[in-house]
Order: C-alpha cells, then sequence, then structure tokens
C-alpha cells in the first residue's frame, strides 16, 4: 500500500490542486454573483427614490428649499423621461396634473407644453 501511495502520490496531489482551483472559481463566481444581484437590487432602490423625489417636488412645486422655479419644474418633468420603467404610471399621473393645474394657465402654459412632450417621449 506504502509503495503504491508512492508511486501515485503525484497524480493524486495534482488531482487535489485542480480539485481546489475548480473550487476557488465556483466561490469566486459565486460571490461575483451575489455582488451584482445586491448592488442591481441597490441601484433599483435608488432609482425607485429618485423617481418618487421627482413626481413629489413637480406635484408639490417645492423641495427642501422653497418654491420651486418655472425652469427647475420644467427640468424635473424631463427627467421622467429617464425613468422607462414607470412610463405608464408616469402617463398617468402627469396627465392628472395637466387636469390639476388648468386653473392657472399664465403659468402653467410652459408647463403644460413640458408634460405633454414628456408625455409624448414616453409612448
Amino acid at each position: 500500500m506504502w509503495e503504491w501511495a508512492r508511486q501515485n502520490l503525484n497524480e493524486i496531489g495534482v488531482a487535489c490542486t485542480v480539485l481546489a482551483f475548480l473550487f476557488s472559481l465556483i466561490v469566486l463566481a459565486f460571490s461575483a454573483f451575489r455582488y451584482v444581484s445586491l448592488r442591481r437590487d441597490e441601484l433599483k432602490n435608488q432609482r425607485y427614490d429618485q423617481y418618487h423625489e421627482l413626481l413629489l417636488k413637480i406635484s408639490r412645486g417645492t423641495d427642501t428649499q422653497g418654491l420651486l422655479k418655472l425652469a427647475s419644474q420644467r427640468a424635473f418633468i424631463y427627467e421622467l423621461r429617464h425613468f422607462p420603467e414607470y412610463s405608464s404610471l408616469t402617463k398617468r399621473l402627469l396627465e392628472s396634473l395637466l387636469n390639476e393645474w388648468k386653473e392657472d394657465t399664465e403659468k402653467n402654459v410652459k408647463l403644460t407644453f413640458e408634460v405633454q412632450d414628456t408625455i409624448k417621449a414616453l409612448k
């Protein structure tokens, strides 16, 4: 038995090395997959928060610093185009905002144009 072990020790060592290497690759692949999936979920949550923050600012016309300038509100409306995953909801919400804003026509003519242009871009 000792004689057989001495003769085949080199082959056994190579096999163990290959198995250890394969195991390391599997662990590395699993870690990479886990990192990518966690990062994807984090980015999805960040986009969700950004989207809802934009909607809040647009609908209220204010942010933490007070009333928004018309240019800021128009820019926020334009930015909604970068969230195609929420396009059907965005269209419905912007259309409802158009109905709310019908009373104040002077200020909202420019906002109405931006809203309509964004709705058209999302279709």
